[in-house]
C-alpha cells in the first residue's frame, strides 16, 4: 500500500476513533433512596448510552451496599417512561426504573426524572 492509502485508512481510524469518544455520553444522577424504617440517604445512578443511542448501561451503588447493573432503552413516544431500566443488584435484588425526560428524544443529557423500585422495598428517585 502506498502513502497515501495508509493515510487515509490513518484518518478513518482516528475519526471512527473520535466517534466512539464523543458519542458515548455518561453523566451521574443524585437523588434520594428511601428506605422503610431508615432514614432517606444520599444515592446515584450512573449511565453511560450506546453509540448509536437508542439505549445504554445503568450501574447504582446504593448506601445499602448493595451494587446493581443493567442496561435501559429509550422509548421516546411512550408517554410515561422515555426510558426504562433493569438493574440486578450483586445480593439478588433488582431495581426497575423509569425515566421521564425533558427531551426525550435526545436522551438522559436533556434531564428530567426519574424513579426506580428496588425488590427489597427500597425507592429511588431523583430530578436531574
Amino acid at each position: 500500500m502506498h502513502g497515501a492509502g495508509r493515510l487515509t485508512i490513518r484518518i478513518t481510524a482516528a475519526a471512527l476513533l473520535l466517534v466512539a469518544l464523543v458519542g458515548c455520553a455518561s453523566a451521574s444522577i443524585t437523588g434520594q433512596l428511601s428506605v422503610p424504617g431508615r432514614e432517606i440517604n444520599p444515592a446515584t445512578i450512573r449511565y453511560q448510552s450506546s453509540l448509536f443511542g437508542g439505549g445504554g448501561k445503568l450501574w447504582a451503588n446504593l448506601p445499602t451496599g448493595e451494587n446493581f447493573t443493567g442496561t435501559y432503552v429509550l422509548q421516546p413516544h411512550e408517554p410515561d417512561a422515555h426510558m426504562v431500566g433493569t438493574l440486578a443488584g450483586d445480593r439478588g435484588s433488582t431495581m426497575v426504573c423509569r425515566f421521564r425526560l425533558n427531551e426525550p428524544g435526545v436522551g438522559p443529557d436533556g434531564g428530567g426524572r426519574v424513579h426506580c423500585n428496588v425488590s427489597s422495598g427500597a425507592m429511588f428517585n431523583a430530578t436531574f
